[in-house]
This record gives C-alpha cells, structure tokens and sequence, in this order.
C-alpha cells in the first residue's frame, strides 16, 4: 500500500524543476563593474564580487566555492589553479575535479576574476588563522572559514543588489550560467564539462531555461 501511495504521488506531483525561466546574468554583471577598482573595495565587497565572478566563471555550486583550499594555490601568467578540501556532489569514479582554474579576462578587468583573486589574496594573507586552508573568509573579526549557507547568502546578496528577484535562490546562478552559454552557442560538451554532469538530460530537464530580459518598450518610455 505504501508503494503504491508514492507511485500515486510520483503520478501526481512529478519531479521537475523549479524555476520555468532563468534571470538575465548581464544585470550582475552590471553591478560587478561598478565594483572596481579591486584595491579601493572594502574587504567585503571584495569577497562578493570574488565568490560572484567563481561562481559565474564555472557555474558553480556554493559548496564547491565553500570547499577551495589557500594552500597549494598555483599562479600561472593568466590563470589560477585551485584544489578542494573535500568531495564535491559532483564527485565520482572516472571523474577528475580535483582542480579549479580561474582565467584572466583581458577584455575587461574590471570582470577579471584572475585579479580580482590576487587582490583578495594579497589583501587576506595577514588576516588568515594558523592551521586554516579555506580560500575564502569572514571578512570581519576573527576571520574564520565560512560555511557553505554563507556563501550562498554572499551570492544572494550580490543578486538582490544587482536587482535579481529575490524569488530566485543562490542556486539557481548555475542555470542562468549555462543557459546564457547555450545561448551564445558554446559547444554542449563543453557546458557539461563545466558544470559537472555526466549526461545532457540534466541540462535539458533542470538547467536550459529560458532567459527572461527586460522588457525594452517600458525602458524606452521611461528613459530621459
């Protein structure tokens, strides 16, 4: 009876997911402009944009920004390569995610998480605590390793600032990634590669959404 209870509310409510559209990325990184230059930020905003732009940049989960490791960091000329501390979600057999890279973005420096990550670096190495290997920290007193919620919460911020619905979780930044990637036509294995899955269904099911901008009429009769 059991068995057939769940199979009637599989019948009834199916799995699927939660959001039917995504919010536009260009309004974050909008905001994340302003931000600049790195060395006039406070340490705080320092932490936003640099958790914003990794989570951005490789369409990340929280818990794989929670997990990045200070120690072993190794800076090539236009990339930082990162380890974990720990198992990501996405970790499995015939895997490999053992490392992070973060690029240099020529383009645009102020959208450059290659030094927005130096800066941080730099700025962080007198304030860590002995014996503590997470990259990212409280940026107030005593300065200790945050939790994953943490993290969420700074790219929540950094969201309801940029003006995203607050309706839209920390999570829901890894669809909005990829389906602006899908968008401008980047190679499908390469959004997998990035994102960690095994197979497209994923992608397709709970990721590829569409894009909602706004609207350019009313921008139009309301602009000066």
């Amino acid at each position: 009876m059991v068995i057939r209870f769940m199979r009637g509310v599989y019948n009834t409510r199916p799995p699927g997911p939660k959001y039917s559209y995504t919010w536009d990325i260009d309004k974050v990184l909008v905001y994340l402009r302003k931000l600049s230059p790195v060395k006039h930020l406070s340490l705080k905003d320092l932490t936003l944009k640099l958790t914003m732009l990794m989570v951005l940049t490789n369409a990340a989960r929280a818990q794989t920004v929670h997990l990045l490791s200070v120690h072993k960091v190794k800076k090539l000329s236009s990339e930082f390569v990162l380890q974990f501390k720990g198992l990501l979600k996405q970790s499995r057999p015939g895997f490999d995610c053992s490392l992070f890279h973060l690029k240099a973005y020529p383009p645009d420096r102020r959208l450059c998480v290659y030094t927005v990550l130096k800066e941080y670096l730099s700025r962080t190495k007198t304030l860590r605590n002995k014996g503590d290997d997470a990259l990212l920290i409280s940026y107030v007193k005593p300065f200790k390793a945050v939790t994953r919620d943490t993290v969420s919460r700074w790219v929540k911020t950094v969201m309801i600032r940029a003006g995203i619905s607050d309706s839209f979780g920390s999570h829901s930044v890894r669809a909005a990634v990829v389906s602006k990637a899908n968008l401008s036509g980047v190679p499908l294995k390469d959004i997998l590669e990035r994102a960690g899955w095994s197979n497209q269904s994923t992608f397709a099911k709970f990721y590829n959404k569409k894009v909602v901008k706004d609207s350019t009429f009313d921008h139009t009769v309301l602009k000066c």
